[in-house]
């Protein structure tokens, strides 16, 4: 049996759709844009990734699909809800392409099915794993794969950061590619690097885009203790390796946490504007922290349309190690 997946967009999406895509059996192929291959290669099985940038002008990303007709798919899951992702299944050939009825997609899928009238209180994995079931590749959903590195790899990437292999050590994430309403302020993750410092005395690592390193800087410069600063410097391999190792993650919702979920890494993540009904991490080691003083939360929002960032700036320092230390069961650090 062979199935072709679209593959959506962002990495905490990949993450969240990595339950459905290892519940079916046979041969699975994948059409995922370049930068996010290799995200695919930490998920078990034999995963066939084809790297095509579907952003790129219309003929030429059908041109790109072309090989994958050969593949006579018996089946063509559309993960993503957009017009242009139906698209490319009915380009991909298959003797049937499935995906979600919105957007009149009907006129291009195959099998074109309505989401619950819940869907909104539903999780986006129960979602994704609706479409496999649908295909009648699987009955239940399977839990989240754990990522685990190579001896070798973890060797690699330790020795490039100095840091001791047998020496424990946490991960702060301050970064949220989505948006500056998702950021926990910088000078708190500060504040909280040096709570971890006193109380564990242990090195801190911090991860952030490329995009993102003035985050970092701000932290190194502000906090107290042994700060190893790798943003825009790792892979995502690099990245998930240096997370599963990881004592913990303290992040925001984004890409890191779910990240994080992939490794099994216990995680407090301070909640602002998401709704972590739908977007959470599939990480039962995972605990949300969040204040009920914005009325307007979750808003959802990339931007705080207050513009006070009130529910991130409410939730304190002393609150997300408090629940650091829960989470360890270690009340005395």
């Amino acid at each position: 049996m062979k199935t072709i997946f679209i593959g959506l967009n962002w990495l905490g999406d990949i993450i969240m759709s990595a339950p459905a895509i290892t519940a079916v059996p046979g041969e699975i192929h994948i059409v995922t844009r370049p930068h996010l291959a290799e995200l695919y290669q930490l998920l078990p099985g034999n995963l066939i990734v084809h790297p095509i940038d579907t952003k790129a002008a219309f003929f030429e990303v059908i041109n790109a699909l072309k090989p994958l007709r050969k593949i006579k798919a018996e089946h063509v899951i559309t993960l993503p809800d957009s017009w242009r992702a139906a698209i490319l299944a009915r380009a991909c050939g298959g003797s049937e392409s499935i995906g979600f009825a919105n957007q009149m997609r009907g006129l291009l899928l195959d099998n074109a099915i309505d989401k619950p009238d819940n869907f909104k209180q539903m999780h986006e994995s129960d979602l994704h794993f609706m479409l496999v079931k649908e295909a009648g590749l699987a009955s239940d959903k399977p839990p989240l794969p754990i990522y685990k590195p190579t001896d070798e790899l973890r060797r690699t990437v330790f020795a490039r950061f100095g840091l001791d292999e047998r020496q424990p050590y946490m991960v702060l994430a301050p970064g949220a590619a989505f948006g500056s309403a998702k950021r926990w302020p910088p000078e708190k993750y500060a504040e909280l690097a040096s709570l971890i410092a006193g109380a564990y005395e242990i090195p801190v690592v911090l991860t952030a885009g490329s995009s993102e390193t003035s985050l970092t800087r701000q932290i190194c410069e502000e906090a107290r203790g042994n700060l190893v600063d790798t943003a825009g410097q790792t892979s995502l391999t690099e990245l998930a390796c240096m997370l599963s190792g990881a004592k913990a993650l303290i992040s925001n919702d984004s890409g890191t946490m779910h990240l994080g979920a992939l490794c099994g890494t216990p995680t407090v993540i301070p909640v602002g504007p998401t709704d972590m009904t739908r977007t959470g991490p599939l990480n039962p080691k995972s605990i949300a922290v969040s204040t009920d003083i914005c009325p307007q939360a979750p808003c959802r929002q990339r931007i705080c349309p207050r513009q006070d960032h009130i529910c991130m700036q409410n939730i304190s320092a002393m609150a997300i190690f408090a629940e650091l230390q829960k989470l360890l069961g270690d009340s005395h650090g």
